[in-house]
């Protein structure tokens, strides 16, 4: 009875055009290695996935990200947003992570993030919302990561974190909120 409402619902959401909440639960955290979950169905368009995310460390190498199936290293994930070991959020763009702007990030504190991704044009933009201030342009019209540009569909939220450079794991990252709607 629950997998026909749960069906239910979302062909509801779908027909209505509203967003839908889910499917991570409220307090998942990453941990070194990957932990994906699916999205409602296939991504094919253009859509938009938002979400909270707050770093439990500083300088801490977590990402959340965005991929076709489950990865099994971070070159399955098309599209990512790091809690990067230099204490900044970075974004991947093809062959590499950088930022339009510096955004530094502190523990605990809370950071609302928004994915506009074109699955069709392999690119998207992030922006984010610190803690008491205005949503910040992070990234325009990024490509996905290199190993990705031929992906048709995206399937799933992955949630990763890295040993540093220590060779320690620094921490992790706590994802809450998530969101996704289209875009026409």
């Amino acid at each position: 009875m629950k997998i026909i409402r749960w069906i239910f619902t979302l062909a509801t959401l779908a027909f209505l055009g509203a967003a839908w909440a889910g499917p991570i639960p409220d307090t998942q955290e990453s941990r070194i290695g990957f932990l994906s979950f699916d999205l409602p169905s296939e991504q094919t368009g253009s859509f938009e996935l938002s979400f909270d995310a707050a770093p439990l460390a500083d300088k801490i190498d977590a990402f959340t990200g965005i991929s076709a199936a489950a990865p099994s290293t971070a070159n399955d994930v098309a599209a990512i947003v790091r809690f990067a070991d230099t204490g900044v959020i970075d974004v991947r763009n093809g062959g590499v992570f950088r930022a339009d702007q510096a955004l530094k990030y502190a523990a605990n504190q809370v950071y609302r993030i928004r994915m506009a991704i074109d699955v069709a044009s392999r690119t998207y933009s992030v922006s984010v919302t610190p803690p008491g201030q205005p949503e910040i342009l992070l990234a325009r019209n990024y490509a996905f990561r290199s190993q990705q540009s031929g992906v048709k569909s995206l399937g799933k939220i992955v949630l990763a974190g890295f040993t540093g450079s220590s060779g320690s794991f620094a921490g992790s990252h706590r994802v809450t909120g998530v969101t996704l709607k289209a875009v026409p």
